[in-house]
């Protein structure tokens, strides 16, 4: 493994382990609640970061699977066991992926996304960020959860 995918992969560690701390503890009803019911959960927040994480995990693969990433924002039902299961599963196999790949790989294609065609680093990279991003959504949600149920 290259410098550049050991430092990407020590910050996906870093941030999934983040995200670990922020969720540690919370109860399913913290999971489940909604600070307003236009707006998203914790629960919903970690199975979208699961979903996309295996999306790009399929890419980086060369197993691309067609997942409805925005799923979980389209419902009001989630199963907190089953995202915290498939969080953690996910994570492991996205580092593995990572240590597999060899430099010759991670320059090949991997995908067409919204900012247009990326090779495989650049989507571990995208990927990081993507999950970076909605880390930062949950202290928010957190946060305005218990201030609305004050």
């Amino acid at each position: 493994m290259d410098k550049e995918m050991s430092d990407l992969l020590v910050l996906y560690k870093a941030v999934h382990a983040s995200v670990d701390q922020m969720v540690e503890g919370l109860s399913e009803q913290e999971w489940l609640q909604k600070p307003l019911p236009n707006m998203n959960n914790v629960a919903s927040i970690i199975e979208h970061i699961t979903l996309v994480e295996q999306r790009f995990l399929g890419f980086l693969t060369g197993k691309p699977e067609n997942i409805d990433t925005g799923a979980p924002f389209k419902t009001d039902s989630w199963n907190v066991e089953k995202i915290k299961m498939g969080y953690s599963a996910v994570a492991q196999q996205v580092e593995r992926a990572l240590n597999s790949l060899t430099s010759e790989e991670l320059d090949q294609h991997a995908a067409k996304l919204g900012i247009g065609d990326v090779n495989k680093r650049q989507l571990v990279a995208y990927l990081i960020a993507h999950t970076t991003h909605h880390r930062g959504q949950i202290p928010i949600v957190k946060k305005l959860n218990a201030t609305l149920s004050a």
